[in-house]
């Protein structure tokens, strides 16, 4: 075999040394290479190692990060859902306790010595149950909405304030959902009252800056924006683009100029709550894939000789609702102000110089009473809660007529008699006087209720009866709203008085005219039995501490068929919650696998190989070795070496 020399005579000695050099680099490089991965245990310790590789391993990574997310999301809400499992224990053995006291207090097996002793185990029940309410893990209180970090149960206005939150606490428990991880103190404990529900359509005035969110919309869907088809009989037609219309002043000044331009002979304006159509053989119809023109009423509201409506588009009231453009654009009556009692503290809420919804809504909420005002989800009016459990809230008037023109007042003529005594009703007895009225005069006369279905039909029967009887005794309602008033003008010194027809007539009572006055110069007052409260647990154990108290039979056996109620409510809750932690520890428990596979497929990307490393570092160690020897016979070769 031959072999050909390499001339290296013919090569300078600078390059032989750069040259030796650069392979004595490449070989401590390599080197320092498998030294450092061997001392990280790492495959890869920079991307050029090998690109595909660490790609999948930043994918792997990013993975790996968001599954132990979830799994730390997971855990806590099977701790969350665990304490309000064991907490809903609690409280079910509470008010099954309760709902047994009241029970034994009902009937001849109980005297108003054992009753008034039970009213003090019913007030050691009620604390406790706060105490639970009050509940937190890890410095979050588990029946505080999303108000976590403030306890929720105190005791204001001789009652329980609940001051959480409605809301629920969502956690992440995988990439696309999210679920409630609480139960709010108002769901469970029904810890707010019924709302003070306006009564009437606040009707905002639709303007020209109205905008196209806060409207109802002809078809009850909102305003769909898009594009609406205007044409004449002559064939012209012309698309209007209202995507970017924020107002209907933007829709009336698009669709005019676009007709004007196209040379249709229709005119569009705002009138009342709805828009018009004026104009010559012009018709609208709905754009491709857009409801537009259905949603603002114009489908059939193009004419040839005539002007017509469109449908009433409902404009919504909003935080920003002008109250001088209420009702149309009437206004609302705003002297005099509301007048609001919550169970022991009362205040005129002055509204003279309000200006906004949202001026109502601040001065309610700030009033110190513990309620809350908000628009109602209709977007048609106000309501109007009490925070605290136990006691009765009422709104009236103030010498004016604000809460009767913001269908606030909790007790007025149109008030149906279902809704009072906090839902309960009037109880009559069918086919019988309900209540007798005594005049001062003495002369008496029996009213039956089987026609009324309102307050004003109590009063109007009332006041047939006592025209019947011939005595001077008018019913009327509070100008304050208070309740029923009963004046007598037939003189007499005698007591003007309200009583049971019968032994079994309870109506008198639920109307809150049990009542007798004996001074000439002063007139009946019912009890404003249209208040409110809340229907919750909290309420019921103070109205049964209450009944206990007073040794009112009747009341008692009232709340111990509703704690019954509750008591298979609050078991509903209890399975709820079992069976979302339940779900929440099989999640947790998947993730965990999940979370174990991932990082089994990292390692494999990552990790590094010992056998194959050291191996590795064996022959970078053998070729520095050998560069640096023939490195070395190399650079002492000269020309000499080959003469000779």
């Amino acid at each position: 075999m031959a072999i050909t020399p390499i001339n290296v005579t013919r090569v300078s000695h600078n390059l032989r040394s750069l040259s030796m050099l650069e392979s004595l680099r490449r070989s401590t490089v390599d080197i320092f290479v498998q030294q450092n991965r061997l001392s990280t245990g790492r495959r890869l310790t920079v991307a050029s190692d090998d690109p595909v590789a660490a790609s999948q391993s930043v994918r792997m990574r990013q993975t790996l990060d968001r599954q132990d997310q979830i799994l730390d999301n997971l855990r806590h809400a099977d701790l969350m859902m665990g304490s309000a499992d064991d907490a809903l224990t609690e409280v079910n053995d509470l008010l099954n306790q309760a709902e047994a006291v009241a029970s034994q207090s009902v009937g001849g097996q109980a005297d108003a010595d054992e009753r008034s002793a039970n009213a003090a185990i019913i007030a050691s029940i009620r604390e406790r149950l706060m105490t639970v309410g009050n509940r937190e893990v890890r410095g979050s209180y588990i029946f505080a909405g999303r108000a976590t970090q403030e306890a929720p149960f105190a005791s204001a206005l001789g009652g329980v304030a609940y001051l959480g939150d409605v809301g629920d606490v969502l956690s992440r428990v995988s990439r696309f959902e999210q679920e409630p991880i609480n139960v709010p103190g108002n769901t469970l404990f029904g810890a707010l009252s019924a709302a003070v529900a306006g009564k009437v359509a606040l009707e905002p005035e639709l303007t020209a800056e109205t905008r196209l969110e806060d409207l109802a919309g002809a078809n009850g869907e909102g305003i769909r924006k898009g594009t609406i088809l205007l044409s004449d009989s002559a064939g012209t037609s012309v698309q209007v683009d209202l995507t970017t219309a924020d107002t209907v002043g933007d829709v009336v000044d698009q669709i005019n100029a676009a007709a004007s331009s196209a040379g249709i002979a229709v005119t569009v304006a705002i009138d009342g709550s709805g828009l018009t159509a004026t104009g010559g053989n012009a018709s609208f119809a709905d754009g491709a894939n857009s409801p537009a023109a259905s949603d603002l009423g114009l489908v059939d509201a193009g004419s040839a000789t005539t002007t017509l409506s469109a449908p009433d588009l409902r404009p919504r009231v909003t935080p920003n609702t002008l109250l001088a453009s209420l009702n149309g654009g009437d206004g609302v009556a705003l002297e005099g102000g509301l007048r609001i009692t919550n169970g022991s503290a009362s205040a005129v809420i002055d509204v003279s110089d309000a200006v906004t919804i949202q001026d109502v809504l601040n001065r309610v909420n700030s009033s110190g009473l513990f309620v809350t005002a908000r628009i109602n989800e209709a977007g048609d009016g106000i309501e109007i809660r009490s925070q605290v459990s136990g006691v009765n809230l009422s709104i009236g008037e103030n010498g004016g007529k604000t809460a009767e023109s913001l269908g606030l007042r909790t007790l007025d003529l149109s008030t149906p008699l279902s809704s009072l005594n906090f839902g309960r009703g009037v109880e009559r007895l069918a086919g019988e006087a309900d209540l007798t009225v005594t005049g001062r005069s003495g002369t008496a006369f029996d009213v039956n209720l089987d026609a009324a279905e309102t307050v004003g039909d109590v009063v109007e029967l009332i006041n047939a009866a006592a025209s019947e009887a011939g005595t001077g005794v008018v019913a009327s309602l509070s100008a304050a709203g208070d309740g029923i008033v009963l004046q007598d003008s037939g003189g007499g010194d005698g007591a003007l008085s309200v009583g049971r027809a019968s032994v079994e007539a309870f109506a008198v009572d639920d109307l809150g005219l049990l009542k007798s006055e004996d001074d000439p110069e002063t007139d009946l007052l019912g009890d404003n039995v249209g208040a409110v409260r809340a229907g919750g647990v909290f309420s019921s154990l103070i109205e049964l501490e209450g009944a206990l108290a007073a040794n009112d039979e009747r009341a008692i056996g009232i709340v111990a068929e509703r704690l019954v109620t509750f008591s298979g409510e609050v078991t509903r809750v209890h399975g709820v919650i079992g069976a979302r932690a339940e779900a929440f520890r099989a999640r947790a428990e998947q993730t965990e696998n999940a979370v174990l596979a991932t990082q089994q497929f990292l390692s494999e990307i990552e990790d590094l190989d010992y056998t194959e490393a050291v191996t590795q570092f064996q022959q970078a160690q053998t070729a520095l070795q050998a560069n640096l020897l023939t490195g070395s016979q190399l650079l002492n070769l000269s020309l000499l070496d080959f003469l000779g």
